[in-house]
């Protein structure tokens, strides 16, 4: 099976704003797509590539900063007052509560409509058609990254983390890795980030065929000259889709 990436968003908080914010749509042929991530403006971004809310098996947010969690208010509330429809919604199990919080704050009343699910990493579950295990990213808060497996495929999202052998392990016999690149400064790693020699050198360690590039603080970042590298590079763009 041929999944296709359909990246929303490539930003990180203090990015270029023409970037969004790093959202990515996981389609399967014929089968309902998963959410990674709800920045803000992830449902402009889905109702203009035409998909809805109610297309969705679920979301996972990987943690709480706002360049991943600031679109989920929204998503909710098209889910409960425009579309008619249930939204269910996986979260780090230390944020479950901070996500109930961010919810009643801006006044979504979500009881009725999304399905909160706190996530330990080392879990798995299955999400419609999606078997997804959960890993500890390396961030400046507790952090997911996912292995996402439908219909024979498999991928791997960091979300936001410094360098982190617990990623390495999780995308293992995966073919593609969705990794952020925040730069090329090693000062990255004081925030919880990487950078885009340390996404590439954590790919040629998990052994992937394709390594995909988000989280930019600017426009796409160069990719230096690597020899002998033995797995292709892809700079994603908002709006843009990838077979993988």
């Amino acid at each position: 099976m041929s999944l296709r990436l359909l990246v929303l968003g490539v930003g990180g908080w203090v990015s270029d704003p023409r970037l969004g914010h790093t959202s990515i749509l996981v389609v399967p042929p014929g089968r309902r797509p998963l959410l990674l991530d709800a920045g803000e403006g992830v449902a402009r971004a889905l109702y203009e590539h035409g998909f809805r809310v109610r297309d969705l098996e679920a979301v996972v947010v990987t943690h709480m900063h706002g360049d991943h969690v600031l679109g989920l208010p929204t998503l909710v509330m098209l889910a409960e007052n425009y579309e008619k429809t249930g939204l269910r919604v996986l979260v780090h199990h230390e944020h479950l509560e901070s996500t109930r919080s961010l919810l009643r704050l801006v006044g979504v009343d979500y009881e009725s409509t999304a399905t909160l699910v706190g996530v330990r990493p080392g879990d798995a579950l299955r999400a419609g058609d999606f078997n997804l295990l959960f890993a500890e990213s390396c961030h400046t808060q507790p952090a997911l990254a996912v292995r996402v497996e439908v219909g024979g495929s498999c991928l791997v999202y960091s979300g936001d983390t410094a360098p982190c052998t617990s990623v390495v392990k999780l995308a293992e016999k995966c073919r593609v890795l969705v990794h952020e690149a925040s730069g090329y400064d090693p000062a990255a790693h004081l925030y919880g980030h990487s950078t885009v020699d340390d996404a590439l050198r954590i790919a040629l360690e998990a052994g992937v065929e394709k390594l995909v590039l988000v989280h930019y603080y600017s426009e796409k970042p160069p990719l230096r000259a690597h020899r002998h590298v033995s797995v292709d590079v892809y700079f994603a763009h908002p709006g843009e889709e990838i077979v993988v």
